[in-house]
């Protein structure tokens, strides 16, 4: 079960699809289950196909909001342009949505590596931790990662997210760089710098509810 893309069934190969009403049938009580704890923690008033565009964009983290006007002009390709500090312009066959959403994704990416990570790098230097490099990607699920050669990447969905949740994220990270590892030595180091550490932990298995649909699915 995905937030905005409802229930997915992965099937192995040479399995008999006649099956697949009987194996729903099995699971019909956890599947509605689930669906129900999504609707319930749902921030948007109805449920947004990830189809749609957007007319807004709202950084939670920064408090910063984007108007996005739409355009249609007889082109095949569609142009991403700034009007103005807070007004995107995209024009050209915006009836492409899944080519106005790629467009989109790679402004929210940019948007990601000016905002995030002069963020990061001012955390860093406050809590006294180093790292070799920071960088950001549109993934699917992971908010953030470590790898053992220095690199930490942050996920471009943190903009959407409650800044108290992005700080969290970031000390997570920065956290890794000594411990690489889930231990209680990590744990304590991470309460150090968060000692609110443990609700945050708890929100962030519903943070998706802050990230828009149309994002949701996008990965780079």
């Amino acid at each position: 079960m995905k937030p905005h893309e409802g229930l997915i069934v992965v099937l192995p190969e040479h399995f008999n699809k006649r099956d697949i009403p009987a194996l729903l049938r099995r699971h019909e009580a956890w599947i509605r289950k689930t669906a129900a704890l999504f609707d319930a923690q749902r921030l948007e008033p109805s449920f947004q196909s990830a189809s749609e565009l957007p007319s807004t964009v709202l950084f939670s983290h920064c408090s910063a909001e984007w108007k996005i006007e739409y355009r249609h002009e007889e082109r095949l390709e569609v142009a991403l342009q700034v009007l103005s500090p807070d007004t995107l312009l995209l024009s050209g066959d915006v009836a492409n949505v899944a080519l106005c959403r790629k467009l989109l994704c790679l402004w929210l990416k940019q948007r990601a590596q000016q905002l995030l990570i002069p963020q990061f790098e001012q955390l860093a230097t406050a809590l006294g931790f180093s790292y070799g490099k920071a960088t950001v990607r549109l993934q699917h699920s992971r908010w953030g990662s470590y790898s053992s050669s220095g690199v930490i990447t942050l996920n471009t969905k943190l903009l959407f997210l409650p800044a108290h949740l992005v700080r969290h994220v970031m000390v997570h990270e920065l956290c890794h760089t000594v411990h690489q590892n889930h231990s209680r030595a990590f744990w304590g180091l991470v309460q150090q710098h968060d000692p609110l550490w443990r609700l945050n932990n708890s929100d962030m298995k519903s943070a998706w509810k802050y990230v828009p649909a149309w994002v949701s699915r996008q990965t780079a």
